[in-house]
């Protein structure tokens, strides 16, 4: 399994940071796509663990969502007024039980994939944005990985059980320990105040970790194992965005608000 995911990484590492360096349509066309992906295997889910959402709907959200976040266009309070009463309509013509969840399930995978991921790009587009960006999708990959190898080496001890039964303290530490030291690393290298590396990559690396949380207690609820596997050893394109939904909105709020560009 670590050869798998190691292979993984080596494929697609080089294309998100190559992206990230181009930035404009070709990191925007990453995005779209992997977060179009993303919402299809949240989708894909929910419809087989018996609910009813409208998918069609949800993926238009997240389309226009990242198109607006990408434009700038500013149009995101009607596009999701629309979107609340498109769905509506389209539930009252749904026959049987149970269409209020499914509106629910659309309308709330739409914001957890669209409106989170929309950050990637708000990040991008700030100014310096090629470095916070890079800083954020290493520093959480860093998380990831450390959390993984130190849980997977001497995790003993459960670290919420009931949402990932996999999940230990060990490797909490440890990923938040490599979140820190990438964030030091990185910073030194971009000029950063080495205080503002260290907070931002201990900060991120709990939102990292949070949002790897979040999508767990997803799948939990969808009794998924994996959102799919189309990532060998890695599971779905929403496994592989959980961690970083997360860290891209932590991301654009410190550089906004506590850099203060």
């Amino acid at each position: 399994m670590l050869r798998i995911r190691v292979v993984s990484a080596i494929v697609l590492v080089p294309l998100v940071i190559g992206s990230v360096v181009l930035g404009g349509l070709a990191f925007f066309a990453l995005v779209f796509l992997a977060l179009l992906l993303a919402g299809y295997e949240f989708y894909q889910m929910a419809q087989r663990a018996g609910y009813r959402p409208i998918p069609a709907v949800g993926h238009a959200l997240i389309a226009l969502t990242l198109l607006d976040a990408y434009a700038q266009t500013g149009l995101s309070r009607e596009i999701l007024t629309a979107a609340l009463v498109i769905t509506l309509i389209v539930a009252i013509f749904q026959r049987g039980d149970g269409w209020l969840v499914g509106w629910a399930l659309t309308f709330a995978g739409a914001l957890y994939v669209g409106w989170f991921g929309a950050y990637f790009l708000r990040v991008r587009g700030l100014p310096d944005g090629m470095m916070w960006t890079a800083l954020a999708l290493l520093t959480a990959c860093a998380a990831d990985t450390g959390a993984y190898l130190v849980g997977r080496r001497i995790g003993r001890r459960g670290f919420f059980t009931a949402i990932s039964p996999k999940k230990t303290w060990e490797g909490a530490v440890g990923g938040e320990v490599a979140a820190i030291l990438t964030a030091l690393l990185l910073g030194s290298l971009w000029g950063l105040p080495a205080l503002h590396s260290l907070a931002f990559g201990f900060c991120l690396g709990i939102a990292a970790a949070l949002g790897d949380l979040a999508e767990s207690l997803i799948k939990r609820q969808f009794g998924a194992k994996d959102s799919s596997n189309i990532v060998p050893g890695h599971g779905g394109a929403l496994d592989r965005l959980d961690s970083l939904l997360f860290a891209a909105v932590f991301a654009y709020y410190y550089v906004v608000v506590v850099w203060r560009v």
